[in-house]
């Protein structure tokens, strides 16, 4: 600033020359230039300034700097002449100093009009005559200062208010002596205490804990930097006028200065009391179910041994039933053929002796042939597994045109048409699957209108598991499954018999008018239960029936 107030054109300035200036401007200005500390001087009438290096950063980067030198004050100042002025003029006219700290005084600088903090001091400076011919300032931009002041009081009072809203009891301790500060409603409702009690020493306000594990606690945290976390500790507290055994969970965290040095204690505590009762209980009563675990110990093997025995009997029980199936399939059908073929000889050999009597044969044998396909049905009905044998992708189109194909001579006979949709891949046994189209498709070409031509159609359809009527419950749970719609034009039935067509022997026609051992459906039920499905029936009489089958539709199907 040396150089640029001796290069400066005062010629052009209220003040004039240099070589003119009077021996008490030169002075103070010299004085001002040479000074370390931030100086400011309004010279005359026009108020003419001068400043110091040490002054120079005050006017920032992009701000009044260097047009303020030898400026009229009014000129430099517009933004907060209405606040400085009158300092300014009381100085000038009483001579008296002023003193302002933390000071408030926005001005331009830096491209803009920003809040600046002050601490300044005005007094008057005499020129040759005595009289007093300008204003000295010596001042200190206290900005930063005066904004981390503010920051540190709302970090502290965040501080304050996380402390007394937190969910759990806190409290700072101070110092060594481990002095109650700040703290919530929290802990000093755990304490049985007022806030009365800050400021004190923690021994000195709950006596009590002399004895206990607390204080020597808190004090090492202090004295080592290490925090401590406490579960379930015992304390005996006055509260209520009554020394009461309390149980907490704790932390015990150190607080650090500027300069990393313990300066207190943050303690975090919750209360545990009826958890930490409980939990004696608990513990109590573990001897009582370790022996009730080795009885029931005991028990379960002696159950595994009863289960044992029985799935021995089990066993025996299948071989039986194995056995029984070779005496149906062999022994039982072996009487019906005789009574099939003799009767068939006694019809060609003795036609005239019998007369009316070859009709009884006839219907003896008619009965011989429903026996022996009844006892295939069973046998049929039994050999399906609890599950499938296999779960492969099966091409349900094949499965169906096999079908077709050895249904061929009735579809011919009966001069059906039969319509098929997209039917989807399924998971599951193509064998079991095979027998229940056969039997659905077989069911609508028998149970046909008397001189209408059957009409089958058959198609499918994905439907979301949500949306499953009240009275479909497939046999396996799945997000979705397919519906497979068998439906036709034939005799019908009354929808109350839609269950009862499913059970094993159920039949709704006499067994003159449709031929059948009424196993057939039982069979389709059992097998769509077996793939995790279900099968329905929709009929209404005259009309025709629908068979919907919901089989899950997996991933890859």
């Amino acid at each position: 600033m040396g150089e640029l107030t001796q290069n400066f054109d005062w010629e052009t300035s209220p003040v004039g020359k240099p070589s003119t200036w009077p021996q008490s401007l030169r002075t103070i200005v010299s004085m001002i230039l040479l000074s370390k500390f931030p100086m400011f001087l309004w010279w005359g009438q026009e108020l003419v300034q001068f400043y110091n290096d040490a002054y120079r950063p005050s006017l920032g980067n992009d701000g009044k700097h260097p047009r303020a030198l030898g400026q009229r004050g009014e000129e430099c100042w517009p933004e907060i002449w209405p606040t400085i002025k009158p300092l300014i003029d009381q100085v000038m006219t009483t001579g008296v100093a002023t003193w302002n700290e933390n000071q408030l005084i926005p001005i331009f600088l830096n491209g803009r009009i920003e809040d600046v903090y002050w601490t300044f001091g005005y007094s008057a400076v005499l020129d040759d005559a005595g009289q007093i011919g300008g204003v000295l300032v010596v001042c200190q931009e206290i900005t930063q200062m005066v904004i981390a002041k503010k920051a540190l009081e709302q970090s502290e009072n965040r501080f304050r208010s996380i402390i007394e809203q937190a969910p759990l009891a806190v409290c700072l301790l101070n110092g060594p002596e481990l002095e109650i500060g700040v703290g919530n409603d929290s802990i000093f409702k755990v304490w049985g205490k007022d806030k009365s009690i800050v400021g004190k020493r923690l021994i000195e306000a709950l006596p009590e804990l002399k004895d206990q594990s607390f204080i020597p606690l808190l004090e090492n945290v202090y004295s080592t930097g290490k925090p401590h976390i406490g579960q379930s500790m015992l304390a005996k507290l006055f509260r209520n006028e009554t020394l009461e055994d309390v149980y907490f969970d704790f932390v015990y965290t150190p607080v650090r200065d500027n300069y990393n040095q313990v300066n207190g204690v943050l303690v975090l505590a919750i209360e545990v009391t009826q958890q930490a009762l409980a939990k004696q209980i608990i513990e109590n009563s573990e001897a009582k179910y370790r022996t009730l675990c080795v009885e029931l110990e005991q028990q379960v093997q002696n159950r595994t041994a009863e289960l044992l025995a029985t799935v021995q009997d089990l066993k025996h029980s299948n071989e039986n039933l194995h056995q029984f199936t070779y005496v149906a399939s062999h022994d039982l059908q072996e009487p019906l053929r005789k009574i099939m073929t003799f009767g068939d000889l006694l019809k060609k050999s003795f036609p005239e002796q019998l007369a009316t009597g070859i009709d009884y044969i006839a219907r003896m044998q008619s009965a011989a042939s429903r026996m022996s396909t009844l006892i295939v049905d069973l046998l049929t009905y039994s050999h399906i597994p609890v599950l499938q044998t296999s779960a492969n992708p099966v091409s349900t189109t094949e499965i169906i045109r096999l079908v077709l194909s050895d249904l061929e001579l009735t579809i011919e006979q009966t001069k059906a048409s039969i319509i098929i949709g997209q039917i989807p891949q399924i998971t599951g046994d193509a064998t079991q699957l095979g027998q229940l189209f056969q039997n659905l498709l077989s069911n609508a070409l028998k149970f046909q209108k008397a001189g209408v031509a059957p009409l089958i159609k058959m198609d499918s359809q994905i439907v979301l598991a949500s949306d499953l009527k009240y009275n479909v419950k497939p046999a396996r749970q799945a997000l979705q499954y397919h519906r497979i719609d068998i439906t036709d034009n034939g005799t019908g039935f009354d929808s109350q018999y839609n269950d009862r067509i499913f059970q094993v022997f159920q039949r709704l026609h006499g067994k003159n008018e449709f031929a059948g051992s009424g196993i057939g459906l039982s069979i389709c039920a059992k097998i769509a239960t077996n793939h995790g499905g279900t099968i329905i029936a929709d009929s209404v009489p005259g009309e025709g029936t629908t068979f919907s089958l919901y089989l899950p539709a997996d991933e890859h199907d």
